[in-house]
């Protein structure tokens, strides 16, 4: 028999949707829902393909959690998406191992936000993620003509009182290297020179923040923007370590834990207004 959709169902399915992948740790917090049964709940979604669920031979690997065919058609029969999002989505094929380690470390930053937000002045007011937000930026260099990928990992805004803040969001697993993660760097400030971040993504300027997952990498990253980005520019990095917060610690993430490219002196996500 089918299974008779509650409206708990769809909060499930909408975090499912809005996080993109994630494992029952992100959905038990999220929606508050006992573990067990949020567990029974879920196989009986996975029957009927609301959702999709991921499994890997390492048995220490957490199943992975997204949006299932027929969850789409429901979100967006319900109104709750447009139906122009569903081929937008990431395919559940592309959960290899290096991208799966990178885009749940995306997906604990995402949740920290929508959870810190519940308790906090500090709302998280838009996130976005995928292609839409690839783009490029051209410049000279000793007379040679550069093209470098600009190529967030996420986008997204927090309001705080009347002001908004945007951020595009690098999530360092401490794979780049350092020339790696320079280029990025001088891809980044190059755009917001050009103010390329106004046609490209609707705002007036953003700060990139990078989150690590140790305090060392996030200080070793602060001092290579000290040293490569241009003093006028340096106000617009951010880096932080993963360690700070958690999905049981979500406060955190709006506490004075970054480190910018201008100072050792840790400031908060967004200024105080």
């Amino acid at each position: 028999m089918p299974t008779a959709i509650r409206e708990s169902d769809l909060e499930i399915l909408r975090y499912c949707h809005e996080l993109r992948f994630c494992t029952i740790d992100h959905l038990t917090t999220l929606t508050g829902r006992h573990r067990q049964a949020l567990s029974l709940r879920l196989l009986q979604l996975i029957a009927e393909k609301y959702i999709y669920r991921t499994t890997f031979p390492n048995p220490n690997q957490k199943h992975v959690y997204s949006i299932g065919t027929e969850g789409f058609k429901l979100l967006a029969y319900r109104g709750l998406i447009q139906l122009e999002d569903v081929p937008a989505r990431l395919r559940t094929n592309e959960l290899k191992p290096l991208f799966l380690s990178h885009t749940l470390l995306v997906t604990d930053i995402h949740a920290a936000l929508i959870l810190a937000s519940r308790d906090s002045k500090k709302r998280l007011a838009d996130w976005r993620e995928g292609r839409e937000l690839y783009d490029s930026v051209t410049f000279y260099d000793a007379g040679r003509k550069i093209r470098l990928p600009v190529c967030p990992d996420a986008f997204f805004e927090i309001e705080n009182g009347a002001a908004r803040f945007a951020f595009a969001l690098e999530a360092d697993r401490g794979t780049t290297t350092r020339r790696t993660f320079e280029a990025k760097l001088n891809a980044y400030w190059r755009f917001l020179e050009q103010n390329r971040q106004i046609k490209a993504y609707g705002v007036k300027w953003f700060r990139v923040v990078t989150v690590t997952l140790t305090q060392a990498r996030a200080d070793g990253l602060a001092n290579l923007a000290r040293e490569s980005v241009p003093d006028r520019f340096k106000k617009f990095f951010l880096f932080a370590s993963q360690e700070h917060f958690s999905l049981e610690r979500p406060e955190g993430i709006f506490s004075p834990i970054y480190r910018t490219g201008k100072s050792e002196t840790p400031v908060l996500l967004t200024p105080q207004t």
